[in-house]
């Protein structure tokens, strides 16, 4: 049996891979381009990159060229609610707070949404409740990849647990109905988490994934807007538990306490709104992504809330960004390698760097440009798009 299995992994390993050749590759691994690369791509992962004069094609491997477009990391979007392919999202509205709520039973592979979110350029979503409570449970890691099951889709469980503080969850008539009981509620509920996770896994069912947080294997993801939200999540999360924590959304006036949270270096996935236009004196209109690095924060995301804004928009969350005042390469890093260390996956996917996931964009023109269309898209290897069987997006 164990001479079985050592048979087939060399026969994996001898197996042909793809040779996938462009004229410039951005990596994400650093702030430079290599021109004239070539990307060896082998049992679904990247084994090697670099420019063509350095790298040789393996005889038999299959060779894609597209010796005028860009590739670079397939698009991370950490906030999305398109894993039923329509509005068939999990929000419970009995409890203020259901940490053992999962979004894992309600996603549907492949579906249409997807389809459209990979013509787009997003390989990977994080699958997340709704916001009415204060807590809504778990959210997955899902690949939009080609296939039906459900297992086969799943980058990692849980992706994130969501949280959502300020505005949706209000609502009279239970303890939930202020900020003050929301987030006595909260503090409640990371102290059980931190106990369970002292006390061994699966110590307490109800709250496992509270405890996987305090693990460190997978983040909370907060839904939270406005500075004294925005700035209020931070200390609760990041400053009083020392949890992992994404803060999702960190609009409207979120901006104004861009200072003090840039001295905190805590990470930001802005959007979908991502303007703000002051009617203060200043009477200002605001680009967020611009304003939060101009102040000096550097770890920041974009984000959909597909479907708020479509699924296929992502990349065009970060164009808009540029446009309204962040750097170039900022906006390049908020749509793969920093969501993809913000969501701990960093290891998996978010850059072209050997040993990384095969999920890889090849569009016409630069990322961030939306008149050149995404031509080719491969997940884990297998090409998932391709413009010339049919342009979806």
């Amino acid at each position: 049996m164990l001479h079985y299995f050592a048979l087939a992994l060399l026969a994996q390993d001898s197996a042909p891979g793809r040779v996938i050749d462009v004229g410039v590759a951005l990596t994400m691994d650093e702030r430079r381009p290599i021109h004239n690369a070539r990307i060896l791509v082998r049992g679904g992962r990247i084994e090697a990159v670099g420019p063509r004069a350095e790298i040789a094609a393996p005889a038999g491997w299959e060779i894609l060229s597209f010796p005028e477009s860009v590739a670079f990391p397939g698009g991370v979007d950490l906030h999305s609610h398109t894993q039923t392919g329509g509005w068939d999202d999990l929000n419970d509205m009995v409890n203020p707070n259901n940490p053992e709520f999962r979004t894992l039973d309600t996603v549907v592979p492949w579906n249409d949404l997807y389809k459209d979110g990979v013509a787009g350029g997003v390989t990977t979503v994080n699958a997340i409740p709704g916001s009415g409570t204060n807590m809504s449970g778990a959210g997955t890691l899902v690949r939009l990849t080609d296939t039906a099951v459900v297992d086969e889709a799943v980058l990692r469980y849980p992706g994130s647990v969501k949280v959502a503080q300020g505005y949706n969850p209000e609502r009279f008539g239970d303890l939930g109905g202020t900020r003050m009981g929301m987030w006595w509620m909260l503090r409640w509920w990371l102290d059980r988490g931190a106990a369970a996770a002292k006390a061994g896994r699966n110590s307490d069912p109800d709250v496992e994934h509270l405890a996987g947080i305090f693990r460190k294997e997978h983040p909370f993801l907060v839904h939270t807007a406005g500075a004294r939200d925005v700035f209020g999540t931070i200390r609760m999360f990041q400053l009083e538990a020392k949890v992992p924590v994404v803060v999702s959304h960190c609009c409207f006036s979120g901006y104004l306490a861009a200072p003090a949270i840039a001295a905190t270096q805590a990470a930001l996935n802005i959007g979908p709104r991502n303007y703000d236009f002051s009617f203060g004196g200043d009477k200002r209109f605001v680009g967020l992504v611009g304003e939060y690095e101009r102040t000096g924060n550097r770890d920041m995301s974009v984000q959909t809330d597909a479907g708020v804004v479509p699924q296929e928009e992502f990349l065009y969350q970060a164009t808009l960004a540029e446009r309204l005042g962040c750097s170039t390469w900022e906006a390049l890093e908020s749509i793969n390698s920093d969501p993809a260390r913000q969501i701990l996956i960093e290891d998996r996917i978010g850059r072209l760097v050997p040993g990384l996931d095969a999920d890889i964009v090849i569009k016409a023109g630069q990322p961030l440009d939306p008149r050149s269309p995404v031509q080719l898209v491969l997940v884990q290897g297998d090409i998932v798009y391709d413009i010339r069987a049919g342009q979806r997006y």
